[in-house]
């Protein structure tokens, strides 16, 4: 057994956090809100990806034993601060207009920690096309 002192980092010496996620039409709408969220609420720590996906409500008809064909949406996933979590989480609802039918669906889960993250002053934005 060694007598080293023990130096790991405890789960207590991160700060709570939470995850954000939302599944988004592929029209822009990830895009915009991911520079929104840069520029008003200084959020970095936020990313998408495509997926596939199926609309649960739309009117969908095809033969016995088939699935439906899926459409392109986006995913977008957040990471922030416990305490903003919920700020943050209506800004996408509304920005995304999630509250009209067909624009997607959100959700937020709670991180056992996540480590602080911020950009260097001095780096310039890249220009998002």
């Amino acid at each position: 057994m060694s007598t080293a002192p023990y130096s790991a980092r405890r789960r207590s010496d991160f700060p709570a956090c939470k995850a954000i996620y939302c599944i988004l039409p592929d029209d822009g709408t990830a895009k915009r809100v991911l520079v929104e969220l840069r520029k008003r609420k200084g959020i970095v720590r936020a990313g998408s990806s495509p997926c596939r996906g199926i609309g649960v409500l739309a009117a969908v008809k095809t033969k016995r034993g088939k699935l439906p064909a899926s459409d392109l949406v986006k995913q977008v996933y957040v990471l922030c601060a416990e305490e903003q979590a919920d700020e943050i989480f209506d800004f996408i609802f509304w920005s995304a207009q999630v509250d009209k039918p067909g624009r997607g669906v959100m959700w937020q889960q709670a991180v056992t920690g996540c480590t602080p993250y911020e950009l260097p002053a001095d780096i310039p934005d890249e220009d998002i096309a």
